[in-house]
């Protein structure tokens, strides 16, 4: 498409035709790849206990102010019975951090229990996202054999440096790139992504995460603007955000779109929380997974990665999905025909 000079100019102009005139060439490149269907990914957030201490996140180990929780099995399963009757068929669990042998096995028993909902009948059953942090290997590959195929892990800088302002001197770059590559090794699909207009991020630093992807060959992403807690200690750093973060997430969209026509891309909550027209001009731009939540009400609050975190029902994002054209495709998985391309197979529930 644009080589590396005409992309960095792109992701620092200011000039809104231009971002039109580029959403309008994305958009007829999807319709020509993947069309105008949507995929959903209903989110469970189960859990806000965390090990790690991100500088950015609001239920961070440290944060104090934080009401813990963590849904019991019984509960979540009963969740993703209800969206599959729904028409779901893909769910995304999701949580803070922890990598201790009893929680994996905990979480393993419940990837068994979602696998068996439609167990006896022809149809495919409910795919599995998880989102769930820096494991082993060995944990990775449980969770693969008891029926996970997705994975989403988000590097949420590519550059060492601004990765490391991003955490604490204890997690590490190399081991999240490590864990990405396990990841892919095991057989899993495999996502990731970044936080866009971060105090002190350029348009190089974004140009680099767009070359992290084609080098990792991904085949999800998940991006989306940063949105301050006030909990967390990044929002009081005296870095300025250099990018938009509305507008710099749509070109970032748009542009994966365009060099990785065939890949997964979620319109995330943050976008649609950032700005009104955020579902439909990221679907625009070239998203094709949105991820309503289905967290309980009671639990929603306290799980705040960022402030004023927007909750839309799927039959609102069904009508404004039908303003731009785009329909929702229930009962699919829905998975990337890139996945598929790079082992050299056919997606088994076209």
């Amino acid at each position: 498409m644009k080589d590396r000079g005409n992309i960095t100019d792109l992701l620092n102009s200011k000039d809104s035709d231009e971002l039109k005139a580029l959403i309008d060439d994305t958009e007829s490149i999807r319709r020509q790849k993947i069309g105008n269907k949507i995929y959903l990914r209903g989110l469970v957030e189960f859990s806000n206990y965390c090990d790690r201490d991100c500088l950015y996140c609001g239920v961070r180990n440290s944060n104090s102010r934080v009401v813990r929780y963590k849904m019991d099995q019984n509960e979540i399963i009963a969740i993703i019975k209800s969206a599959y009757q729904q028409g779901y068929r893909s769910v995304c669990l999701q949580s803070g951090e922890t990598d201790s042998a009893a929680g994996v096995i905990w979480l393993t028993d419940i990837v068994k229990s979602i696998k068996d909902i439609n167990s006896g009948t022809d149809e495919q059953g409910i795919g599995i996202t998880l989102c769930v942090g820096e494991l082993s290997y060995r944990q990775y590959l449980e969770l693969w054999e008891a029926g996970a195929h997705r994975y989403l892990l988000r590097i949420e800088s590519s550059d060492r440096v601004l990765f490391q302002k991003l955490h604490p001197p204890a997690q590490r770059y190399e081991k999240r790139v490590e864990c990405l590559e396990a990841l892919k090794d095991i057989g899993f699909q495999v996502g990731t992504g970044v936080m866009i207009g971060l105090p002190g991020q350029n348009a190089e630093h974004l140009v680099k995460d767009i070359e992290f992807f084609q080098a990792l060959d991904v085949d999800m992403l998940g991006m989306g603007p940063y949105i301050l807690h006030s909990d967390a200690p990044l929002s009081r750093t005296k870095a300025r955000s250099i990018l938009d973060p509305y507008t710099t997430t749509l070109k970032m969209i748009a542009l994966a779109r365009s060099l990785m026509p065939e890949i997964n891309i979620v319109a995330s909550t943050a976008l649609q929380t950032i700005n009104p027209e955020g579902l439909k001009m990221g679907i625009r731009a070239g998203a094709n997974i949105v991820m309503p939540v289905l967290t309980p009400p009671r639990y929603r609050d306290q799980y705040l990665l960022y402030e004023d975190k927007k909750h839309t029902a799927l039959q609102t994002i069904a009508s404004e999905l039908a303003e731009i054209e785009y329909q929702i495709e229930t009962h699919k998985w829905g998975d990337p025909v890139h996945y598929f391309r790079r082992l050299g197979k056919e997606d088994p529930h076209c």
